[in-house]
């Protein structure tokens, strides 16, 4: 061989070689992720913990980039980009249907489990595919949330204590009900003016998990929290329908492996997390108190009854208060 046909044997080499280590990056399927949470809440650990399962199962074909704070959108954006396929999954309290979204009323499901007994029911794989067929997303689960608890500018010992509140609700009519019923008023606006209209006195108080509270820095301009656990609801995983039906059983299998790695890393977090953080709001000069929660459930009968035989008549919400209530292991 002269060595002009060998040297330009070894550009062809060099440049098939090259070739191919890029196929091997564009061969890696990008997964875009987005959630609330923030780094350093549990679901946001949980978050990149799908993300580092994903990718080990798949050998490196899935590489998924977790955007936290709601970067890409509002949950309802994200709805519209997951049918669009332009974002892949998405964590949220918005499932995109009224019957999963309303198993959030008042003291309606004991636990966490109590909302997977009844998604994996008869009923709620109806749902699911109501989901797929009218949005084009489907759950892929859940990531566990602590209860939501009550912060305000006073000191809230009992349901007497919450009489005209002003206090930010999201903008759910179980939410507004529910604190109605607690004697308060509440005052629906964005997630992202809370901090402010706090700060500024526009409302008394807000509610969320105690995560948040810490998280977004409500602890700052609060002087107590009430714990009374009156939702204990989860965020949604969602996943694009469109990109769900382009997976192969294999792969689908990675994916689901990867939502229980997460959803055992948050349950792991979550108790520990509650205690941290409910120490550092008392080192902080916060009220913590913790009211008798029969008379908050009491209040509340009204709006679960009013609203779930609204969203799913009489004889479902039956079974749906009967799943609520068990110890479900």
């Amino acid at each position: 061989m002269t060595k002009k046909r060998l040297f330009i044997t070894s550009i062809c080499a060099a440049s098939m070689l090259a070739v191919g280590l890029g196929a091997t990056q564009a061969d890696a399927t990008k997964v875009r992720y987005s959630l609330w949470a923030k780094p350093g809440e549990a679901q946001h650990t949980a978050a990149l913990k799908f993300a580092e399962v994903l990718e080990k199962e798949s050998a490196g074909k899935f590489k998924t980039t977790v955007f936290g704070g709601n970067q890409l959108g509002t949950p309802k954006e994200m709805l519209e980009q997951l049918a669009m396929n332009t974002t892949q999954i998405e964590a949220s309290g918005d499932p995109g249907l009224q019957e999963i979204e309303n198993l959030a009323l008042p003291f309606l499901m004991k636990d966490m489990a109590n909302y997977i007994a009844v998604l994996e029911s008869d009923v709620g794989k109806e749902w699911n595919q109501r989901l797929i067929d009218e949005a084009r997303v489907r759950l892929l689960g859940i990531l566990p949330r602590s209860p939501r608890q009550i912060s305000a500018n006073r000191v809230i010992n009992s349901l007497a204590d919450m009489k005209d509140l002003k206090i930010r609700v999201p903008e759910r009519d179980y939410y507004v009900k529910s604190f109605v019923a607690f004697g308060a008023k509440p005052t629906p606006m964005a997630f992202s003016e809370v901090y402010t209209s706090l700060q500024t006195g526009v409302v008394d108080g807000q509610e969320n998990p105690i995560e948040t509270i810490w998280a977004m820095k409500f602890y700052e301009v609060q002087k107590s929290v009430a714990i009374v656990d009156y939702i204990n609801k989860p965020s949604w995983v969602k996943i694009s329908e469109k990109f769900w039906s382009g997976l192969s059983e294999t792969e689908r299998g990675w994916f689901l492996n990867a939502q229980r790695a997460s959803e055992k890393v948050v349950a792991e977090l979550l108790e520990a997390q509650q205690k941290e953080l409910v120490e550092k709001m008392k080192a902080a000069g916060l009220t913590i108190t913790y009211p008798d929660k029969a008379e908050w459930q009491t209040a509340t009968q009204v709006v679960r009854d009013e609203l779930g035989k609204k969203t799913w008549g009489e004889e479902l919400y039956k079974k749906i208060v009967e799943i609520g209530k068990k110890d479900v292991m």
